[in-house]
């Protein structure tokens, strides 16, 4: 039993740890880093573009979860 609990944290529990430590950086770095330097080169006309984009998709989840409930 416990050889197959060592095999099994090795193939899968050590495998996807990494991975979603690898997902977390790549994700903090992202946002941190090339968002930054992609929001602030974008016009002022396609920043308000994508916030009313979001705010609008935010608006729709939000009256789909009414409905459903």
């Amino acid at each position: 039993m416990a050889t197959a609990l060592r095999h099994f944290h090795r193939a899968v529990i050590a495998p996807t740890g990494r991975t979603i430590a690898l997902g977390l950086r790549l994700n903090v770095l992202i946002w941190t880093k090339y968002f930054d330097a992609a929001w602030e080169s974008t016009p002022l006309h396609e920043k308000l573009t994508w916030l009313m984009f979001l705010s609008h998709t935010m608006a729709i989840i939000t009256l789909i979860n009414f409905l459903a409930f």
